[in-house]
Parts: structure tokens; sequence; C-alpha cells
């Protein structure tokens, strides 16, 4: 690959400056190109149509979720491989509140070629009755023979959604073999501990202390949760 793909993440005003910045310093040791986007109040499918929209066909376009991002470089370089060879990656995501049945793959972090999407129809990726944000690419890909690989969760700090018939995920989910981080519910102040702490070990070129994720994530589960603000947010 003679050029890094850029990874687009957006956030909305809600969102603590300490996400953003941590999220810039894991980036930025892996030495991955990271382009985060103020888009407050700008539905996530939405965006990422604009996102894919200014790209040609042939480029990789790859979405990534404010409060998430790769514990290694490889899991990008291999995220990036599956796009270029036509298919569709992301982390194993499942609606529970969407009548859809499938896992199917999150833009939590996802790639996949602007081509893709053309050749799918070029779909409307906001959440709707059927779908959550980007859901439809998995289906439509799917129904074309389009291979869709995912990133299953493989440990959660605290437990909250079923992944389908699958498993659990919820607040500090790791993907992969230790390939992939999404805190979930980042608006909440509360949980940007958990955030920090899983980005300085990635930073100090360490081993994941799960011990010590596993002693926050105890504590924060006790606190009562923020007072929501008076927006909605789509779910990140």
């Amino acid at each position: 690959m003679s050029e890094q793909a850029n990874v687009h993440a957006m956030y909305w005003d809600n969102i603590p400056q300490g996400i953003l910045k941590k999220q810039q310093d894991v980036f930025a040791h892996l030495g991955i190109p990271l382009r985060q986007e103020r888009a407050h109040k700008k539905p996530h499918g939405v965006w990422m149509r604009e996102v894919l929209e200014r790209h040609a066909s042939e480029d990789i376009v790859i979405f990534c979720d404010i409060d998430a991002f790769p514990l290694h470089q490889d899991a990008y370089l291999q995220a990036v491989s599956h796009a270029q060879r036509g298919a569709l990656f992301g982390l194993a995501q499942f609606s529970n509140h969407k009548p859809g049945n499938e896992v199917y793959a999150g833009p939590m972090f996802m790639a996949l070629r602007k081509q893709l999407w053309e050749d799918l129809g070029k779909p409307d990726l906001q959440s709707s009755k059927q779908h959550d944000a980007a859901e439809v690419l998995s289906a439509l890909a799917r129904a074309r023979g389009v291979e869709v690989v995912m990133s299953e969760p493989t440990a959660t700090l605290i437990s909250k959604w079923a992944l389908g018939s699958e498993g659990v995920f919820g607040i500090g989910t790791f993907y992969g073999r230790r390939d992939f981080f999404h805190l979930f519910e980042s608006r909440k102040p509360a949980y940007e501990a958990l955030l920090a702490a899983v980005a300085d070990d990635v930073i100090k070129g360490g081993q994941l202390n799960f011990a010590h994720y596993l002693e926050l994530a105890h504590t924060l589960a006790t606190e009562a949760p923020a007072k929501r603000p008076r927006w909605q947010f789509w779910k990140s």
C-alpha cells in the first residue's frame, strides 16, 4: 500500500475534549492518519454519505467512532486490506432496537472502497425503521454475494447489550485478538476514564492492563448516570 487511507471520525459538541485528545494521541502513536470532523447535531448516516461523496470511486474510505481506535497498526492495515479486495469490513454490531436479526459490520470502525457503495446503489446510510446507521450496507452486500468481514467482540468491561444470539457487548468492548477498542456512550463523562486507561496503555506500547480496566469499570458502574442533555444522540 503506497499511501495510507485517512480514518474519518465525526463528533458532536457533547463529546468531552479528553476523548478527542486521547483518540488523536493513539492514532498518532500508531502512525495512522486521522481526520476528526465536527458535525454537531448532524445524523451519523448523513455525515458518512458526505464523506463518501467527496472521495473518488477507487478510494478506500474508513469510518471510526470518536470513542474507538485500533489497538495496533496491523488491525488498521488488515481492515484496509479487506476493503482493497472488495469486501466490507466493520466491527460486529447488532441493533437491539431494530427489527433485523442479523449481526452486521458496524461503522465504529469500518473500511470499504467507495466503489462498493456505488455498486450497491449508493444507499442512504441514515438510521431507519429497519436498520441502524450504515447497517443497510451489510444487508445489501450479503444479498449480492459481497463478502462481509467482521471483527467480533471478545471482551467487554460493562456488559449491556446482546449481540443477537452470538454474545454480548457493552461499555468498553474489545474486538478481535485485541485489535480494536470501542467505548460506547462517550457522551457520558464518567466513562471517559475507561477510554483514557486503554489509550494510555496503547500509547505507552505496553500490555493492556485488563485488571485495572475492570477495577475502574466496577467503580464507574456503581455511580449514578450523568444527566442526559436535551438533544438526542446517534449511538456512539
